[in-house]
C-alpha cells in the first residue's frame, strides 16, 4: 500500500506542468555558448553567429538573448533541476552546468542544421560532421572557465555510461563525439516511441485471469522497490502476457514498450532511455528446450518485463515469475457472452480452454462471417473462426483438416464407438473432472487428452478423428512430420514445442498419422544416432504428456509404440477390420441412392473383405464407370477386381456374378 501511495505521489509530480527547468534554456545556452566561442576564434564575417543569437532569442522568448553571463547564472542558481528527462538524467549522474552543456550540444548537432554547420566551420578545414574530442575540450574550457582536457572527457560519467560515444580512431583528441539522436530526442521529451519499438496498446484487463489481476499491485510493488529487477511472464501466444504488461506498466506510472530483441542489444542507450522516457520495456525472446538467455547486465538498469512460453530460462539476479493460466469456466462464459451477447452460445463456448484475447478475436471473426451470410450467429460461424485462429502459424508445421463428419457418416463397430464416446465425454469434463477428487489425484491434475488409435489402414482411424474434433467443436490439424523433423540436433525438439505451443493456445486437436515414426521404441542407444534419436524420444513423451490440448495418435502397429508412452495414453482404441455388419453399412453410406441394392450390397459384405478405405477406392471407380447414371452390379465388378490387382490378390470367384447380376434395384433394404 505504502509503494502504491509512493507512485501516485510519482505520477503527480509528472503530470504537473510548471517545470523549474526546461530544455529550452539548455538548447539556448548551446547556441549563446558558441557565439560567445566563436567570437574568441574566429572573425565576424559570417551570418552563422547572427542565426545562433537569433535561435537562443526565439527559444528564450526574448527580444534579447546575447547575455551568456545572466542565462548562465540563472541556470546555476536553479542546478540541479527538479522535473523532466533531462533533469533526472543530471541528478542520476550528478552532471555540473558545463558537462550538461556538453551534452546538449552533442544533441543538438544530432538535431540542427545551423549547429552542425557551426561546428563544421569551427573545426576547419576538417571534414568531421560531428565535434572531435579536441574542440569539445577547448569549448568547455573557454566558456565556462574550466580547464577540461580531453582524457578528462573520456573519463566522464556519461562516456562511462554510453550515453556519450567516442568514435573513429587515431589520436584520441581528433575522434569525434556523439549522442544518439534518439536518446536525446527521449531527453527533449520529444520522442513517441523508439524506433522499430511499438507502445503496447491497453487492452480490458477483465481479459485477464482474475487470480493475475489480483497480482498486479504486488509485482509492481516489488519491482517499484527494486526488490526484484525483472518479471518474467511465461504464456501461450494470445494468452494475455501483453496485456499484463501494460497494466503492470500503469500501475508503475509508465508505458509498455514492446522492444524486438535485436533492438535491445544493438542499442546500448534504449536501457537508459526507458528510464527518461518512463517505459516499461517488454522483451519477448524466442527461446527453445533448454535454452538460456543471458541478457549480460543490462537489466539492472530498469525494470523489464520478459515473456516466455512453455521452453528456455533467463539467467539473472532479482528475478521474480508468473505463469499466466487460463479464465476460470465462468469468466470464459462471460467473456462469451459479453461478445456474442447470445447466452446458449456462450455455454456451448465455455468449455474451449482459451485465452480472453482469443475469445474476443474468434467472437468478433465469427460475427463477420454471420454478417457476410446474412445469418444470424451460429456455432457453425463460431467453428469456422476458431479454425481461423493462429491458422498462419500453425500451418507451418502442420495441415488444417476442414471436414466435419457426423454420425451417419462414420461407420465403427460398438466397442470404438462406445471408446470414441469416452473421450468426447472426457473432453467435455476437461477442467470439472477433477473437483473434489483426492489429494494424490490432484497432483497429476490436466486438462490434456492422449489417444492412440490402433488399426490397419483404411480403419477408419482419420476419419474418426474428424469425427470427434466434430463433435467436440474443435478444429483438428494433422501434424506434417517432414516439416517437425529436422536434420539440425535440437531443431526438431524446437518444432515441436513451437506447435504444442500454437495448438494449446487455439485449442485444436493435433492428429499425427504414423506416429511410431516420432514416438517408436528407443534402442540401446549405442551409435551417436541412436542416442540422438532417444533423446527426442525422451522429449516428446514428457512434452506430450504435459500438453493441455487433446492429442490423437495413430499406428498400424502397436508394438511400434514405446512403452514409456503407452503408459502415458488416456485411452488406446483397436479399430478392427470391418465384419459383415460394418462391410454391409459402409457399402449402403458409400454408395447412397445410385447403388444396385441391398442383395448386392449383402453379397460384398459377405465375400469381399475390404477397409474402409479399400471400398471407398472401388466405389470411386464404379462411379467413374457408370458416368451419371446408376452404379450397376457391373460397375462395382469394375471396382472390385481394380482393387484386388493393387492388393495382388485373387478375386473370390463367388463374385464373378456381378459381371451377370440382372437383380439391380430389386432390394434396396
Amino acid at each position: 500500500m505504502h509503494q502504491a501511495k509512493q507512485r501516485e505521489k510519482h505520477r503527480a509530480k509528472q503530470s504537473d506542468a510548471a517545470h523549474d527547468f526546461r530544455w529550452q534554456s539548455i538548447a539556448a545556452l548551446v547556441r549563446l555558448g558558441l557565439h560567445r566561442f566563436w567570437l574568441q576564434a574566429l572573425p565576424l564575417d559570417s551570418s552563422l553567429p547572427g542565426l545562433l543569437l537569433e535561435e537562443a532569442r526565439a527559444l528564450l522568448c526574448q527580444q534579447s538573448a546575447d547575455d551568456w553571463q545572466r542565462l548562465q547564472q540563472c541556470l546555476h542558481q536553479q542546478w540541479p533541476p527538479h522535473n523532466g528527462a533531462l533533469s533526472r538524467l543530471v541528478k542520476d549522474y550528478e552532471l555540473s552546468l558545463a558537462e550538461t552543456f556538453l551534452l546538449a550540444l552533442l544533441g543538438e548537432v544530432e538535431r540542427s542544421h545551423l549547429i552542425s554547420l557551426v561546428v563544421g566551420e569551427l573545426q576547419a578545414p576538417s571534414t568531421q560532421a560531428r565535434p572531435t574530442v579536441h574542440l569539445c575540450s577547448a569549448l568547455v574550457s573557454a566558456i565556462f572557465d574550466d580547464e577540461t582536457t580531453s582524457f578528462g572527457i573520456a573519463d566522464s560519467a556519461l562516456v562511462q555510461a554510453k550515453i556519450i560515444h567516442i568514435d573513429g580512431e587515431g589520436p584520441l583528441p581528433l575522434r569525434t563525439l556523439s549522442v544518439s539522436a534518439e536518446f536525446w530526442s527521449v531527453l527533449l521529451e520529444q520522442a513517441s516511441v523508439w524506433p522499430q519499438c511499438h507502445l503496447i496498446t491497453p487492452g480490458n484487463p477483465l481479459l485477464l485471469p482474475e487470480s493475475v489481476r489480483n497480482q498486479l499491485p504486488t509485482m509492481a510493488d516489488l519491482l517499484a522497490a527494486g526488490s526484484a529487477r525483472s518479471l518474467i511472464v511465461r504464456g501461450q501466444p494470445n494468452s494475455g502476457r501483453q496485456f499484463f504488461a501494460c497494466e503492470l506498466a500503469q500501475q508503475l506510472g509508465l508505458r509498455a514498450l514492446s522492444i524486438p530483441l535485436a533492438v535491445w542489444k544493438k542499442s546500448p542507450g534504449l536501457t537508459l532511455a526507458c528510464r527518461y522516457a518512463n517505459w516499461l520495456p517488454v522483451l519477448q525472446p524466442q527461446l527453445g528446450p533448454g535454452e538460456i538467455w543471458r541478457p549480460e547486465g543490462v537489466l539492472n538498469s530498469v525494470p523489464v518485463v520478459i515473456l516466455l512460453g512453455t521452453d528456455g530460462a533467463v539467467e539473472s539476479k532479482d528475478l521474480i515469475e508468473l505463469n499466466m493460466p487460463l479464465p476460470t469456466e465462468t469468466q470464459r462464459r462471460n467473456i462469451w457472452q459479453a461478445s456474442l451477447n447470445e447466452a446458449t452460445l456462450a455455454t456451448q463456448c465455455a468449455n474451449a480452454l482459451l485465452s480472453g484475447p482469443s475469445i474476443v478475436t474468434i467472437a468478433a471473426n465469427a460475427k463477420l462471417l454471420a454478417q457476410r451470410e446474412q445469418l444470424p450467429i451460429s456455432m457453425c460461424h463460431i467453428t469456422q473462426a476458431r479454425r481461423q485462429l493462429g491458422a498462419e502459424r500453425l500451418r507451418l508445421l502442420a495441415q488444417p483438416v476442414e471436414r466435419e463428419v457426423d454420425s451417419d457418416a462414420i461407420v465403427l463397430t460398438p466397442l470404438v464407438n462406445e471408446e470414441l464416446e469416452r473421450i468426447i465425454s472426457r473432453a467435455e469434463q476437461r477442467e470439472s473432472l477433477w473437483h473434489d477428487l483426492g489429494a494424490t489425484l490432484q497432483q497429476t491434475a490436466t486438462s490434456g487428452i492422449r489417444a492412440l488409435f490402433i488399426g490397419e489402414s483404411g480403419t477408419g482411424k482419420t476419419l474418426a478423428a474428424s469425427y470427434l474434433a466434430t463433435r467436440i467443436g474443435a478444429p483438428l490439424y494433422r501434424v506434417d512430420l517432414s516439416s517437425v523433423m529436422n536434420k539440425y540436433i535440437g531443431e526438431s525438439e524446437k518444432n515441436l514445442s513451437a506447435l504444442l505451443d500454437m495448438a494449446a493456445a487455439s485449442d485444436v486437436i493435433l492428429l499425427f498419422d504414423e506416429a511410431d515414426s516420432l514416438f517408436g521404441k528407443r534402442s540401446e542407444g549405442k551409435e551417436t544416432g541412436e542416442r540422438f534419436a532417444n533423446m527426442l524420444t525422451h522429449f516428446l513423451l514428457t512434452r506430450i504428456e504435459n500438453h493441455p490440448g487433446i492429442v490423437i495418435l495413430t499406428s498400424n502397429n502397436r508394438e511400434r509404440i514405446d512403452d514409456a508412452f503407452t503408459r502415458r495414453l488416456d485411452l488406446i482404441i483397436d479399430f478392427p477390420m470391418p465384419g459383415f455388419e460394418e462391410r454391409l453399412k459402409l457399402w449402403r453410406s458409400h454408395l447412397g441412392d445410385r447403388g444396385p441394392g441391398d442383395v448386392v450390397y449383402r453379397l460384398l459384405a459377405s465375400y469381399c473383405d475390404f477397409a474402409g478405405g479399400q471400398l471407398r477406392n472401388v466405389v470411386i471407380t464404379a462411379a467413374a464407370e457408370a458416368g451419371n447414371s446408376d452404379i450397376t452390379s457391373r460397375h462395382i465388378f469394375t471396382g472390385v477386381q481394380a482393387e484386388y490387382r493393387k492388393l495382388g490378390r485373387e478375386i473370390p470367384g463367388i463374385l464373378n456374378k456381378l459381371k451377370t447380376w440382372q437383380g439391380e434395384g430389386t432390394d434396396n433394404g
